[in-house]
């Protein structure tokens, strides 16, 4: 008897979300190729001076190792706290090395056109490799996009630009600050992009502006006694997030724009009216700009805060909105990227034919669980565009996990609902995105964002990771689990919130995703790690601290223990909650 055939799967980007994908559908049984147009992995990751999206030299995430790494390939030792783009790159090297994924991958072959053959139920690939002059076409049974939301520069219209005499760019053409060297900058906008290229430029350029309209959330990567905020996120805090989450939604962002604001201004202290930070954005409308050296540049007036951009009036004249004239050499869009699925023609699910009723102003892909195509969910999915407040690695990880539960099509594995649940899936989604533009005063917020206390237990269980089923405060295993071997339990629940926990326990189901054999040490060297690092800061401020009565009184201390603790507990809340978004 013939041996039957596993389905074929083409993935398509090679980045972090591209890469886990080839390996759990691999570790599922699938056959798998992998395409990438550039001749190396690691995607925005891997610095490159031609003009496509690419980290710059200076890049650092804002999660810390501990958390920012797969959810079975931790960083190796030496690894920065957080880690640099090149560590970053290498990392996602080693695990394509580590996991014999090359074999499955084709480099330097850009995807140019997919289309359905639905006589033959599969998908046809357009492919141009650089090594040869020919078109390939390739037909595959599954695709998963994971070219991520980062492939499509946005470049707002500037009125008069014909006029201006200098440079023009995107964030994504900016490679080395010494090619502005004694120029006048004007970088546009107030994200995490923009601040890593205005603060970059100090100290090369001779003026830089950072020139926007709205304000900012404005946070730095550690506390004041230097540990790390993500941290502080436990699986008990994260329970309670999504808790009040479901139950209260309203509460829930106000209690979180409340307790971040504070944290800002513990931060930073009181900030410059002048620079027009505030007031801070709700966290819904708004990813918090995560920088260790923008404020302390603005305060130095090495970085000069505008209005946006209005108008050029010459060839190096520039008008702001609020009628300011600037005169710059270069202006610089850190405005951000719009996702980019062209190559699927009709089953793009993004364009506004595929909307019901036509209407597609959201820029809300028409997918369930922001995964699935409504059209071939059995065959046509999306990595990476599931956004919630959590480390981006650990996010493709679970998302192509469940995708490949639910694409193995076993008795034994998740399956998806019926078409009219997934339709309604999308319908109160677009609701509730809609819900967010309306509640934005500027009409801004974060688009491709998910409910996370319904879309994270749900990814959770179709990946089949027990994790509720050994850790939540009501569920008897867990208690179980806390009366067998009670320290590590205490450990799971309330120290570090690891990545290797998705991979501790046996799958839900028989064929379910890979356990891996060494998470619990991975967990236990982790917050053993962390612990000896907190001790040290804490040895090493208690060596160096002067004691005076009155500086207690000088600094307003809170004389209530209790008080303080309270306090200090929403504060490590919710800053382990809002420093997952990236990297």
């Amino acid at each position: 008897m013939a041996a039957v055939q596993e389905p074929s799967v083409a993935v398509i980007g090679l980045g972090a979300q591209g890469l886990v994908t080839v390996k759990n559908l691999l570790e599922q049984g699938f056959c798998v190729t992998g395409f990438e147009r550039q001749d190396y992995v690691g995607g925005i990751w891997h610095y490159s001076a031609q003009h496509h999206v690419s980290a710059i030299r200076s890049t650092v995430v804002n999660v810390s190792r501990e958390r920012a790494c797969f959810t079975d390939f931790a960083f190796p030792p030496g690894t920065d706290s957080y880690p640099s783009a090149a560590q970053i790159d290498q990392y996602l090297n080693n695990y394509a090395d580590a996991f014999k994924l090359r074999p499955h991958l084709r480099l330097s072959t850009n995807v140019e056109f997919v289309e359905r053959d639905d006589v033959n139920n599969c998908w046809r690939l357009t492919i141009q490799s650089d090594n040869t002059s020919q078109q390939e076409i390739l037909t595959f049974d599954k695709i998963a996009m994971a070219n991520g939301p980062h492939n499509k520069a946005i470049l707002p219209d500037l009125p008069g630009r014909h006029l201006f005499s200098g440079e023009i760019l995107h964030s994504k053409e900016f490679k080395e600050p010494e090619a502005f060297t004694n120029k006048s900058v004007l970088v546009v906008g107030a994200s995490n992009s923009a601040a890593d290229t205005a603060t970059s430029l100090v100290g090369t350029a001779s003026k830089i502006y950072l020139s926007h309209r709205h304000s900012a959330l404005v946070l730095t990567r550690s506390l004041k006694d230097g540990n790390s905020p993500d941290h502080e996120l436990t699986y008990r805090k994260l329970e309670m997030k999504d808790t009040m989450e479901r139950l209260a939604p309203s509460l829930s962002v106000k209690f979180l724009d409340n307790v971040v604001k504070g944290i800002q201004r513990e931060q930073s202290g009181e900030l410059d009216p002048a620079w027009r930070l505030g007031p801070a954005p709700s966290v819904l409308h708004q990813n918090p700009t995560v920088t260790d050296t923008l404020i302390p540049a603005l305060r130095a007036g090495t970085i000069t805060s505008t209005h946006a951009p209005k108008r050029v009036l010459g060839t190096h004249e520039v008008e702001l909105e609020d009628g300011t004239v600037v005169a710059v050499d270069s202006i610089i869009f850190c405005t951000g990227y719009a996702v980019d699925y062209s190559i699927l023609g009709k089953y793009d699910p993004t364009i506004s034919s595929t909307a019901p009723g036509g209407g597609h102003d959201d820029e809300t892909p028409r997918l369930y669980q922001n995964i699935f195509s409504l059209d071939h969910p059995d065959s046509l999915a999306f990595i990476g565009i599931a956004l919630i407040i959590f480390p981006a690695f650990l996010l493709s990880d679970l998302t192509s996990m469940a995708l490949a539960q639910i694409w193995s099509n076993r008795a034994d594995t998740p399956s998806l609902p019926p078409q009219r649940d997934m339709e309604q899936w999308y319908a109160d989604h677009l609701a509730y995105v809609r819900s967010l533009r309306a509640l934005s005063p500027h009409g801004k917020f974060v688009k491709l964002s998910v409910r996370s206390g319904l879309w994270l237990p749900w990814v959770q269980d179709t990946a089949g990771c027990e994790v509720g089923k050994y850790l939540d405060f009501f569920s008897l295993p867990a208690w179980k689990l806390w009366w067998q071997d009670r320290e590590f339990s205490n450990l799971l629940v309330h120290g570090i919130w690891s990545p290797h926990v998705y991979r501790l326990f046996e799958p839900k189901r028989p064929g379910g995703r890979k356990k891996w054999d060494g998470a619990r040490e991975a967990i236990e060297r982790v917050n053993a790690d962390v612990k000896a690092g907190r001790e040290r800061r804490r040895n090493a401020a208690r060596e160096s601290e002067q004691y005076s009565p009155s500086q207690g009184l000088q600094h307003g201390s809170v004389s209530n223990p209790v008080t303080a603790s309270v306090r200090k507990g929403f504060v490590v809340l919710g800053l382990g909650i809002i420093y997952q978004a990236a990297p």
